[in-house]
């Protein structure tokens, strides 16, 4: 397998109008969810063979999930059905920026270790704060963390941190933060970095990351495009997207860029130069199930 990645398979219930918040959505559409999903089959697409770990309920939801992903190329020999708890479910407002959600979760963070071959056999591992924000996925998930770290895989880290997916009470950030020191590559977007470090300038979120011991760091900032850091230098990168439609699945569009330009020998430059063609697409197009052309087609329309 060229790459593993870990967490939630969802239902996401996108609202068919733009709205505000969810407050002012009256009708939804289904599209196969989370971010694990978008990223497996956008690297599939792209000609990859990605491997997901993940959980969902044995209803139809779930097996529309895996067989959709089926479809789409993505190897599902990882993914386990729960015989007690429901498909996980999020309502996502239709959005230009960052969408508002609530997540109304079953299966997704009741994740077992798997078979540990699956990790052995992986050049990159790929995990959102999703399937650490709650037991028993969150033992699961130290457990497949410490096997890559063994095993010298690049661990890298979407830190999607949102406190409505943690236990009151939980210190969350303080639990993400400790989880860096062994990350190859993080990206957060803008509001990733605030919630995790307050309010700062670009800059100062990529040296608080460094510090925190994560050695590339890659800053989305919607229209304002990227900042990237290897921590030795920082470049900046302009956004490609001329006609912004829909954002969801923007950020899970860049990490696949990204993947693909590092599974093919790049560095963290052009590897997000990768990441903003492959997300141009993405929030020019509605739904973020909608299939990625070929890489070359991409390049020649964005560059």
């Amino acid at each position: 397998m060229d790459i593993l990645v870990v967490g939630e398979l969802l239902i996401d219930l996108i609202s068919k109008d733009y709205v505000n918040n969810l407050t002012e959505a009256e009708l939804f559409e289904r599209h196969l969810g989370g971010s694990p999903a978008n990223i497996a089959m956008n690297l599939a697409d792209l000609g990859f063979n990605p491997s997901l770990l993940s959980r969902v309920g044995n209803d139809p939801f779930g097996k529309f999930i895996v067989e959709k992903l089926k479809l789409r190329g993505v190897n599902v020999d990882n993914i386990q059905f729960d015989t007690v708890n429901h498909t996980s479910f999020v309502l996502v407002s239709k959005s230009k920026g960052t969408p508002d959600f609530l997540p109304l979760r079953g299966a997704d963070y009741h994740l077992q270790f798997p078979n540990k071959k699956i990790v052995e056999n992986t050049a990159i591992l790929h995990f959102s704060s999703w399937p650490v924000s709650v037991e028993p996925s969150r033992t699961s998930i130290l457990k497949v963390l410490a096997l890559a770290q063994k095993w010298n895989m690049k661990i890298c880290f979407d830190p999607n941190y949102r406190d409505i997916l943690w236990k009151r009470g939980e210190n969350g950030i303080s639990f993400i933060k400790n989880m860096m020191k062994d990350v190859f590559l993080l990206k957060p977007s803008i509001d990733d970095a605030e919630c995790l470090l307050g309010r700062m300038k670009d800059e100062e979120y990529i040296y608080a990351f460094h510090h925190l011991g994560v050695k590339n760091v890659v800053l989305t900032l919607g229209k304002d495009g990227v900042l990237v850091s290897d921590g030795r230098k920082t470049k900046r990168f302009p956004s490609l997207a001329k006609h912004v439609i829909d954002a969801t699945g923007a950020g899970d569009a860049f990490w696949s860029g990204m993947y693909y330009s590092l599974l093919k020998g790049g560095d963290i430059f052009e590897a997000a130069k990768m990441g903003s063609v492959v997300s141009a697409f993405r929030v020019e197009s509605v739904g973020s199930d909608t299939p990625i052309p070929s890489m070359e087609a991409l390049i020649k329309r964005y560059l």
